[in-house]
């Protein structure tokens, strides 16, 4: 692991995707935390790991959701936390044409969803 046995977060990483529903863009930012248990990897893979799963039509509830899966299977951590923040074309352009609006889903897993302390401290960390 290299010694490293506490918080990784990643915060801030922009990304665009596309609505499943409408095609419309979904452009946003996001955060991304792991607490490691046996190794770390470059902070680029968890940027690749969104924009990957970005690159397809999505909605951003399993954008976030598969963000966080990923990194759980592959890296195996204590926990990780993933909350993705994005305006959506379908809301300003079409339907409702409600400029500003904001989501934010959330996804925590492991140390992070059972641990408050731990909780706290990456959404904390991440801003919320």
């Amino acid at each position: 692991m290299g010694g490293y046995d506490e918080l990784v977060l990643l915060k801030d990483i922009p990304f665009q995707s596309h609505c499943e529903h409408h095609m419309a863009p979904i452009t946003g930012k996001a955060a991304i935390a792991y607490m490691p248990r046996d190794r770390v990897v470059g902070i680029s893979k968890l940027a690749r790991v969104l924009h990957a799963y970005a690159r397809r039509l999505q909605i951003q509830e399993r954008l976030t959701a598969e963000v966080a899966q990923c990194i759980w299977d592959n890296l195996k951590p204590q926990g990780v936390a993933v909350v993705i923040e994005a305006q959506h074309g379908c809301m300003t352009g079409r339907g409702v044409r409600t400029p500003g609006v904001g989501m934010v889903t959330s996804r925590l897993m492991g140390c992070f969803l059972e641990d408050h302390r731990s909780r706290k401290e990456v959404l904390s960390l991440m801003g919320y």
